[in-house]
C-alpha cells in the first residue's frame, strides 16, 4: 500500500483548509491507510481545533511511491512536484485561489503533470472539470460535527466572523443602528483568532449569525452558525449557493450592505417575535447543517482512494 501524504505548506495559517486536510488525514488513518501530514521543518500542526493527526518533516525529494495530495493555492510546491513521478492529487478547497494565485498560474507543461482532483463540494468540483483537463474528479464533501456545534440557550447576540470582509461588517453594523434606532440590547461577537471550541461556545449563545462569507468553496461557517441554532443573514460567499435556500436563512446579493443591515434587522426581529417563523428557519438551518456530515464525508473519501485511485488499505 502506497503512503499518502498531504503536504501542508502554511501550518500556522488558521483556516479551514488546513481543517480539511487533518480531518482527511486523521479519517483515512482510522480507515487503515497510511496517510500522513508533512510539514516544513520548524513547523507543527494546527492546534486550534481538537485532532488525532499523524505528521512528520518533509523530506526532499519524496519517495516515488508516495502519493502527494497538494493544496491548489500553494504554487512553489505544484510548481516544484510537476517534474516528480509520484503520483499526485490536487486538493481543491477554493476555485478563486486556484484561479487566482495557483493552479491556473503554472505552465502548461506542469499543468499536465495533475490530472487528479478531490474537490470539497459538488460546485467546485463542476468548476474544476470546466476549466482543467483531468482523468479523475471526485466531490469529498467538507463536514460540520453536528453533535459539537449545538444550540445553547440564545441571548441577543449577533455572531460573525469578519476576516474576509472587515469593512463590510463596519458597514452593515453602522447601518443596522440606524435601521433600528441605535437600539443597545443587541450585542455584537465578531469571532477572530479563536479555538474551535471557544467558535462552538460563541455560535452556541448567538442568537443570529451574520455570514461575511467572500469568496468560498462551500463556506463551513455558515453551516456551523445553522447547527449551531443561529439565524443566519448575509453573503453565501457564492459557493454557499450550493446549499442557501430562502427556507435557511436570509440570503442578499455579494457586497450588498445594505440589503445585509436590512436582512440582519429581518433576522433580529424573527428572534424577536419567537414564533413559528423562527422556529421554522432554525429547523431548516439544522437540517442543511446536518446533510453536511462526517458519514457523507469518510463513504466520499473511503470511495475515492479505493474505486478511482485503486488504493485499499
Amino acid at each position: 500500500m502506497p503512503k499518502l501524504v498531504f503536504l501542508m505548506p502554511s501550518p500556522t495559517a488558521q483556516t479551514g483548509g488546513n481543517r480539511t486536510t487533518c480531518r482527511h488525514v486523521q479519517a483515512l488513518v482510522e480507515l487503515g491507510y497510511d496517510a500522513v501530514v508533512r510539514l516544513p521543518p520548524g513547523q507543527v500542526l494546527p492546534q486550534w481545533f481538537d485532532h488525532a493527526t499523524p505528521s512528520e518533516v518533509s523530506t526532499w525529494p519524496p519517495a516515488a511511491d508516495e502519493i502527494l495530495v497538494i493544496p491548489e493555492d500553494a504554487i512553489r510546491v505544484l510548481a516544484a512536484c510537476a517534474e516528480l513521478p509520484n503520483r499526485k492529487v490536487i486538493h481543491c478547497k477554493n476555485p478563486y485561489n486556484a484561479a487566482a494565485v495557483a493552479l491556473s498560474r503554472l505552465s502548461p507543461a506542469a499543468r499536465g503533470a495533475y490530472r487528479d482532483f478531490i474537490a470539497c463540494s459538488d460546485g467546485v468540483a463542476a468548476w474544476i472539470a470546466r476549466f482543467f483537463d483531468h482523468d479523475v474528479v471526485a466531490a469529498i464533501p467538507c463536514f460540520v460535527d453536528a453533535n459539537r456545534f449545538q444550540p445553547a440557550e440564545k441571548s441577543r447576540v449577533i455572531a460573525c466572523m469578519p476576516r474576509k470582509r472587515p469593512m463590510e461588517m463596519a458597514a452593515i453594523h453602522g447601518m443596522f443602528r440606524r435601521l433600528t434606532g441605535d437600539r443597545d440590547d443587541w450585542t455584537w461577537d465578531a469571532i477572530e483568532g479563536r479555538t474551535e471550541a471557544e467558535t462552538i461556545t460563541a455560535l452556541s449563545r448567538a442568537a443570529v449569525f451574520l455570514s461575511l462569507a467572500r469568496f468560498e468553496g462551500m463556506c463551513t461557517s455558515i453551516l456551523e452558525g445553522m447547527a449551531s441554532g443561529c439565524l443566519v443573514a448575509g453573503f453565501t460567499g457564492l459557493g454557499a449557493r450550493e446549499y442557501t435556500t430562502s427556507l435557511n436563512g436570509l440570503w442578499v446579493e455579494e457586497d450588498d450592505c445594505e440589503a445585509a443591515a436590512r436582512a440582519l434587522v429581518r433576522a433580529v426581529e424573527i428572534h424577536d417575535a419567537a414564533g413559528v417563523e423562527a422556529a421554522l428557519m432554525r429547523e431548516a438551518g439544522r437540517w442543511t447543517a446536518e446533510s453536511w456530515n462526517e458519514g457523507v464525508f469518510r463513504d466520499a473519501l473511503a470511495r475515492f482512494w479505493r474505486d478511482q485511485m485503486g488504493v485499499t488499505p
